[in-house]
């Protein structure tokens, strides 16, 4: 088990309790967050919260499933789906309401002192029906 493995336990199981204040304690208050499918680049920590909270708004049902993780415990690879219903239209992502909906990419995320510092998203909409 490499270091990535004991991280990937703990972002899995924060994600996936969709609460923005556990999530939101994972990262650095000067954290940075780069989410290209959502036209994010460099979003503060106030940001980050308001992503989360739109995209747990947007959508039901999400989880995050891990594909495969690798890394060092600074730069941490993690490669997921992110599943989810669409509660509402997306003429960005293509979906609409109602759609079940996987996301997936990978995301690379910095570490500094047990927080994320910095964090690139790089997803795209694999699947909806």
């Amino acid at each position: 088990m490499t270091a990535a493995h004991g991280v990937i336990a703990i972002l899995e199981s924060t994600y996936n309790s969709l609460d923005l204040d556990t999530i939101l304690d994972l990262y650095a208050d000067d954290a940075k967050l780069t989410a290209h499918l959502f036209g994010l680049v460099n979003a503060n920590k106030r940001q980050i919260r308001a992503f989360y909270a739109d995209l747990f708004e947007a959508n039901g049902d999400v989880e995050f499933v891990t594909r495969c993780i690798s890394g060092t415990p600074d730069l941490v690879i993690w490669e997921c789906d992110v599943r989810c219903t669409a509660r509402r239209n997306s003429s960005a992502l293509g979906v609409t309401r109602g759609d079940a909906v996987v996301m997936r990419g990978v995301s690379l995320l910095s570490w500094r002192d047990g927080l994320i510092a910095e964090q690139k998203d790089y997803f795209h909409v694999a699947s909806k029906c």
